[in-house]
């Protein structure tokens, strides 16, 4: 048997793994030819596309049945009427829920206390809730009145804000890709050298050059900016819009003068889309 000296051995074992975890250093692409990062930005000031409105119809009656079937007639007067003013630039959606209420005594302090037992229920009470998209903000005031026309006994605020839409993200992007272009143009010709064709181009905050920390911009809401007002127009006669007659023999008529008297104007605040990303460009002296 051939013997290894004890040095040869110690060589082998402290150099394998330095072989083993050798790496292989790749030359960074931007430091093989002159190049230049541009960040493009863009914000853009963009109209709301989007109003949304809730309306709540409540009834009492004997039984859970008519309670119920009593304010679901009025949700459904306000749902053909705004569906008339608006057609499908409105979208409701609707829920409905009843609850007993009980007959109430009170103690001997005197305060006024429900009886919880199912034998001493006085009546039942429902509520019928409409929630309004609408995609057509122009029609939003006029779908609300209409709303508003049949008495509900509780209405939430007209909210009118922006959806950000593929259509509306691509414009923040294509502008953001046009300023990273011109910065890049305006920092060759400051350096006195020669924009060459692109090499890279990412979304986001970059940067290109190294590790990619940031997501793609946002939404914001901007307040304190020139604000414009929605438009109402009221027709020269009135007509009627919706009529019904309930179960109860109560008629409801809706008129055009009924849903003009309910059309507050809303203002228009103007939403801020944001975009960033990031360029590469080759230059040549």
């Amino acid at each position: 048997m051939k013997l290894i000296p004890l040095t040869s051995l110690m060589a082998l074992a402290l150099s394998g793994p330095a072989l083993a975890q050798e790496r292989v250093f790749e030359q960074p692409y931007w430091t093989k030819s002159p190049v230049i990062e541009a960040q493009g930005r863009a914000k853009l000031e963009v109209p709301p596309n989007r109003a949304s409105f809730g309306v709540e119809f409540r009834e009492t009656g004997a039984s859970a049945d008519d309670a119920m079937q009593a304010a679901v007639e009025r949700a459904r007067l306000a749902y053909t009427t705004v569906k008339k003013v608006a057609g499908d630039d409105a979208r409701v959606t609707s829920s409905v829920s009843v609850e007993p209420y009980y007959k109430q005594y009170r103690d001997k302090n005197g305060d006024r206390i429900e009886n919880n037992r199912a034998d001493k229920v006085e009546g039942y009470a429902a509520k019928v809730s409409l929630k309004v998209t609408m995609l057509d903000v122009d029609k939003a005031g006029k779908a609300r009145a209409a709303a508003l026309a049949l008495g509900p006994e509780q209405a939430s605020r007209m909210r009118i804000y922006l959806e950000r839409t593929a259509e509306v993200n691509r414009q923040a992007y294509e502008a953001a890709v046009t300023d990273a272009a011109k910065r890049a143009e305006a920092s060759a010709k400051a350096a006195g050298a020669k924009l060459g064709h692109l090499m890279v181009l990412q979304e986001g905050n970059g940067p290109c050059l190294g590790s990619w920390t940031s997501p793609p911009g946002r939404v914001m809401n901007r307040y304190g900016l020139d604000r414009m007002m929605s438009k109402t127009s009221a027709m020269a006669e009135p007509s009627v819009m919706t009529s019904a007659r309930f179960k109860n023999g109560k008629t409801i008529t809706i008129t055009q003068d009924d849903i003009n008297a309910l059309n507050l104007p809303s203002d228009r605040v103007p939403q801020t889309v944001t975009a960033s990303v990031c360029a590469v460009y080759a230059v040549s002296p």
